[in-house]
């Protein structure tokens, strides 16, 4: 025969009020690290990707996409890498971006990949970017300074 044990008894209302850790409520540039969304890519235009050969982008490109993907933007900000005015860019870029049902943005991220070579996004939100054109020459917003 088996003896029953005691249970012991569980207080009603615990001392300590459990925290949920998964939910985060709070969202800021200095904890989230970047996302790449691709839905938004042009791969037709001047800049577009479909120029990009696969050796290429893997060999290139890929490895600082992916790097980049470990920091937050307020760790990749700065001097090679920012937000740029639409109105700074070339007038056809202009034109391309409301082709594409982009027109009402205001600025583009730019981000310095090796020597002349940019991409470029669309920010949404605090850390997601739509990727959006490969310029390899740096045409859309040609810089003053000698050798960028």
């Amino acid at each position: 025969m088996r003896r029953k044990r005691k249970r012991s008894s569980r207080k009603a209302n615990p001392k300590t009020q459990k925290t949920p850790t998964s939910i985060t409520t709070q969202t800021t540039k200095d904890k989230d690290n970047i996302i790449w969304d691709v839905s938004r890519i042009d791969d037709d235009g001047e800049w577009g990707w479909r120029s990009v050969s696969c050796s290429f982008f893997f060999k290139e490109i890929w490895g600082k996409m992916r790097n980049f993907e470990s920091m937050t933007w307020a760790e990749i900000e700065g001097e090679t890498h920012h937000m740029i005015p639409v109105s700074r860019i070339i007038i056809s870029a202009q034109k391309r971006l409301a082709e594409l049902g982009h027109d009402d943005e205001d600025r583009l991220a730019s981000f310095h990949i090796n020597g002349k070579q940019r991409l470029w996004a669309i920010r949404r939100s605090v850390n997601i970017f739509y990727l959006l054109w490969w310029d390899p020459e740096h045409e859309i917003c040609p810089s003053q300074k000698r050798h960028t």
